[in-house]
């Protein structure tokens, strides 16, 4: 498949989308992770996940990372094929969505960190 451009569409800056790019660098991630607390520090991928999980101190810390990296890819895909121009507080509302789901599904003791 051959794509007109391979520039990201979340930012303005025109730097290529590779996934490191797309998930952390990018500014409209960064804006994304910010809301959740998370300062990555853009150096290697297992460091910036280390921090993450220092900075949140929950049992489920990669859940999060993982729902915060799928909701910055569907602002991405809203914006390559539904053309909605991406917005923080629409990803932090998906965020929000898949994250109470979450919540609804594990233990009782881990709902308290979870929540706070």
């Amino acid at each position: 498949m051959s794509l007109p451009s391979y520039e990201c569409v979340l930012c303005q800056y025109g730097d290529e989308e590779i996934l490191f790019h797309l998930l952390l660098s990018c500014s409209f991630a960064q804006k994304c992770w910010i809301h959740l607390g998370l300062f990555p520090n853009l150096s290697k991928l297992y460091v910036i996940l280390e921090s993450f999980r220092t900075q949140l101190q929950v049992q489920l810390f990669m859940e999060i990372i993982i729902i915060m990296s799928w909701s910055i890819w569907m602002a991405r895909n809203d914006r390559i094929f539904k053309e909605i121009s991406p917005l923080v507080q629409v990803c932090l509302i998906h965020f929000k969505l898949v994250f109470t789901q979450v919540i609804l599904g594990v233990k009782e003791n881990w709902k308290f960190q979870m929540s706070a």
